[in-house]
């Protein structure tokens, strides 16, 4: 299954698997559909962040190029008797150049 989410961050690390051997491994955030919840305390509003373990290799090749629109393919694995998607491949479609919302007002008010 292949899918354009926003990604927002990207890393590698290493660390120990269970057999007490160093592997790299790689992480991304993205950015999931906008929530609209009401709860017992009231109502959340905005978009929560899916932080996801991917290959090192995956991680590894957007570093830099995030935040970014891409293009994710997902792999249907399971994890703990449940059906989990996971991210296989990351291609970069769209940089994403400024989230700085003052600059973007200075850049606005310079037209009003």
């Amino acid at each position: 299954m292949k899918r354009q989410e926003v990604v927002i961050y990207a890393q590698t690390y290493d660390l120990k698997n269970d057999d007490g051997k160093l592997v790299q491994v790689g992480e991304i955030h993205i950015l999931c559909k906008k929530q609209a919840i009401t709860n017992e305390n009231g109502v959340s509003n905005g978009h929560k962040i899916a932080q996801v373990e991917v290959p090192f290799e995956v991680a590894q090749k957007i570093i830099g190029q995030v935040p970014a629109v891409c293009n994710i393919e997902y792999e249907i694995t399971v994890v703990n008797n449940a059906l989990v998607l996971l991210p296989r491949n990351v291609q970069v479609i769209n940089e994403i150049e400024s989230l700085n919302i003052l600059a973007e007002t200075d850049y606005i008010s310079a037209f009003g």
